[in-house]
Formats: C-alpha cells, structure tokens, sequence
C-alpha cells in the first residue's frame, strides 16, 4: 500500500488495482498536464495536475462507495472509473479541447481504446476488468452516476482543488457532510434533506468560480491563442491524434519547432504577451443570432472591416453555462424532488449563471481599438462593448 499526502484531503491511501493503475505511463502522463491550463497566468499557484485531481476523485469515491455499503467488486468498478476518468485529456487539459475536437471527434471521458493498450490493459485483465464497463462508469452509467452525474466526486473535488491552489475563498464546500447525505434510492444517488444545504453549497461554489477562475478573461484569451496556434500546425500537417497524446511540455515544444504562427503563440504565452480584449459582451449585448454564426466568419468580417490580418483576431463563442446540479433529485421524506424545487436558492443560481456567459473578440494591444470599432460596425454592438463581471474588478491587473 501506498500513501500519498494531498494537500486537500490528506492522506490518499492507494492500495492493489489502484496503485497499479496509477504507476501505468498513462496515469503518470497527467503529472505533465495542468489541471488549470493556462489560468497560472492568474494564479501563479495554479500548478496543480490532472494526476492529483485524479487521486482526489477516487479518494472521494472511496469514502462515497463505503457510505453507499456496495459491494466489492462494484465498489472497485467505481473507484477505477474515478481515477482514471480524466485520462483522456489532451495537453492542458481543456484548454486545448476546442482546436482538437473537430479532428478527433471524441470528447476526452472517451477513453475505451487506451484502456485496451499496453499496461492498463495488462492491469485490468489482472483484476478482471473490462474496458467497457469502466468507459460505462465514467459516462455516468449505473453506479457511474457517483464518478459522473449532476453532483458526483470528480465535481467535488474540482472546485475544492481548484480554489485551494488559485486561492479564491468559493470553494467552500461541506463534502464530508453532503457524501454522508447521499444514499442510493431505486438505484439513483439522491441526497436527504440534511444536505440540501450542502448541494446548494456545491452550487454556488460552482457559481462562482466561474467568472472568477474558469471563465476568467485572460484564461479565455490565452486559450484561444493556444487553440489558434495548434489549428495552424494541424493545418500545416501535424497529426491532431499525436498533439492529443502530448503532455504540456511537448506540447510547447511543438509549437516552437513549427515556427511561423504557432511558435508565435506559444512564445507570446510563455512571456505574456497575450492579445486583448477588443470585445467583451453578454447575451443583453448582442445580436441573439451572433453566437450561431462560424468563428472563422466573424474574424473575417472584423479583419476585412479593420483591415488587418484575420490571424490576428480571435472569436471566442463559449458554450452557455448549464447547471446540471439544480437537477439532482433530492430526497424529502419519501419523495423525490429535483433540488431546484427544493432550494429556492439553487434557481436563482441557475438565472444568474447566465448572466456571467461572455461573447470575446480578442487582437494585439496594438490592434485592439481599430479591432473594436470594427466589430462595432459590422456585429452592430452597442458602444460599450467591454463589460466588466466582480471578477475583473477584483484582479484590475489580470
């Protein structure tokens, strides 16, 4: 057995199938892969990985499986699934996962086919694990629910994680109380009324580290110049399916070796030099057709409006937020009920979310105000198109 000391619960104790699934090359591959991607041009404490959120989820798994009574070997299927959910994910983690899906086509809990390679192969036909059952955990099949599900351990420990090394005070969350409040009933994991309060904790938590933290505007800029420069490279011939399988220092490399545009991503990067903000508007701002409209259009438009290279105009269109969460039944009395029926303040939430989704234009500093005045006319934005969230206040500097 193995124990390993984690900042964030403690000790992490890893014993059998799970120590041997963790010292595989996959596993230890996301050691090199920042759970935050770029957001450490934020927090410069944001350093954390991929491995030990993974460690953190199956830990939570553990404690969650014991308090359910499964039995063992369900138990054991959960427990692998959490550790090796985030297995998939390219380098920097999601910050890369925007330029790669159109040529993968496979979102990063698709993992079956490295499951059946090399040593996770070897380990799991040790302890009689079958690679489509642990790829069914980790879509939320079954028991699975526990690893993926409107509130699940990986979620859990994300947003604690994640606060602790950015070093925002909203990951606040009572998770030994709400893992004590979960039970299993007809087959679906519900919580009791004794921890509406802390689901709705989970939720704000949730709230709020996104405009703060995952959502934050360099952390979009940043990421959308890194997906720029791996298009370019994929364009140029490099084969998307090995990028995905880099960890972030490879992939950095290979930014530099394919000079041109992608070296100049990654080196403005590395040194800060991000581009800017040249548009910045929410949902009340806008056109509600624009976010329908191909990325490559919109730069197009902007570039030929500015007269200034389309390379140097980034369209970032994030998915709108959803929260899952408010949908997680809950358990009062003998009825079950969705836990926004049960917590008014769990649909307030979910209304405010909304209003924290941002539409960017991003160009170099130099670029910006011609870039702005641009979209201006041909997006027909209002004139104050660079909206400020709490979160921006808050780091006037980033």
């Amino acid at each position: 057995m193995t124990e390993i000391r984690d900042p964030v619960h403690g000790y992490v104790k890893l014993e059998g199938l799970a120590e041997s699934l963790a010292n595989t090359p996959q596993m230890q591959r996301l050691r090199w892969i920042k759970q935050l991607g770029l957001a450490n041009l934020v927090y410069p404490g944001a350093n954390h990985t991929r491995f030990e959120h993974s460690l953190g989820t199956y830990h939570l798994a553990s404690l969650l499986t014991r308090h359910l009574g499964l039995e063992e070997e369900e138990g054991t299927m959960v427990c692998a699934a959490a550790l090796l959910h985030d297995m998939g994910h390219g380098p920097l983690s999601h910050a890369s996962e925007s330029a790669l899906l159109p040529y993968i086509r496979s979102e990063h809990e698709s993992i079956v086919d490295l499951l059946k390679k090399g040593e996770l192969r070897d380990v799991l036909s040790d302890y009689g694990l079958k690679a489509a059952d642990i790829q069914a955990a980790i879509n939320g099949y079954g028991l699975g629910q526990i690893v993926s599900g409107e509130i699940d351990v990986d979620r859990m420990d994300y947003l604690i994680r994640d606060a602790h090394y950015t070093g925002v005070a909203y990951g606040v969350i009572d998770r030994l109380r709400l893992l004590q409040k979960m039970k299993l009933h007809q087959g679906k994991l519900v919580v009791e009324a004794g921890g509406v309060q802390a689901a709705t904790s989970l939720l704000i938590s949730r709230l709020l580290m996104h405009p703060s933290v995952y959502y934050h505007h360099v952390c979009r800029i940043s990421e959308s110049m890194i997906c720029a420069g791996i298009r370019r490279m994929i364009e140029d011939g490099a084969c998307a399916a090995v990028i995905k399988g880099m960890d972030d220092i490879q992939l950095f490399t290979a930014l530099e070796d394919a000079r041109g545009y992608p070296a100049e991503m990654a080196s403005r990067i590395r040194s800060r030099k991000l581009f800017k903000r040249a548009v910045y508007i929410g949902l009340e701002g806008m056109d509600p057709t624009l976010p329908k409209i191909s990325e490559t259009i919109i730069a197009q438009e902007v570039a030929a409006e500015a007269g200034v290279d389309p390379d140097y105009i980034l369209v970032d269109n994030p998915p709108l937020p959803t929260t899952a969460e408010g949908s997680f039944p809950a358990l009062v009395g003998e009825e079950v009920r969705l836990l926004r029926e049960v917590s008014p303040l769990v649909s307030i939430l979910e209304r405010a979310q909304r209003a924290s989704w941002r539409y960017g234009i991003y160009a170099p500093e130099e670029l910006r105000e011609n870039v702005t005045q641009a979209a201006e006319r041909c997006l027909n934005l209002k004139k104050s198109s660079v909206q400020h969230t709490f979160s921006d206040i808050d780091n006037g500097y980033l």
